[in-house]
């Protein structure tokens, strides 16, 4: 798998990601890395992503995220990123709601996630990452 790409206008650095029952905040790295999420089935979590506008304002940004296992969609999650939102090097973080893992034993193991950042209508970045869903 490739890194996940960038965009000059939008700079996602990361997300931590808090599971319950867990001390720590999972921290994953998104600029210039291979994305691999590990979470146990079953559990309640909640995301935030931070990331950076730069270069020029970005109108109605969006995420998207797919993810399918043996081509078959699980889950799509959608989230509004901001309306307008101005260049700053200050990183801007938006939470996605609580959820839940799945669980069972076909839903263990690993499964293909695709995100999309779009403003505007226009697909700023697109790219693959990996989640794998391990017993609890």
């Amino acid at each position: 798998m490739a890194p996940f790409p960038t965009h000059p206008d939008l700079e996602v650095q990361k997300f931590t990601v808090i599971i319950e029952g867990r001390d720590e905040p999972l921290v994953v790295p998104v600029l210039g890395q291979e994305i691999h999420v590990t979470l146990p089935e079953n559990s309640k979590y909640q995301m935030t992503v931070h990331f950076k506008v730069k270069n020029r304002t970005l109108k109605n940004l969006h995420y998207k995220q797919v993810v399918t296992k043996a081509g078959i969609t699980i889950r799509t999650t959608e989230l509004f990123l901001g309306e307008e939102l101005e260049p700053s090097e200050e990183l801007y973080t938006r939470e996605f709601p609580e959820d839940t893992t799945p669980g069972g034993f076909f839903i263990r193991g690993q499964h293909s996630g695709h995100a999309t950042y779009t403003a505007d209508k226009e697909v700023l970045m697109s790219g693959d990452w990996t989640l794998e869903i391990t017993k609890k």
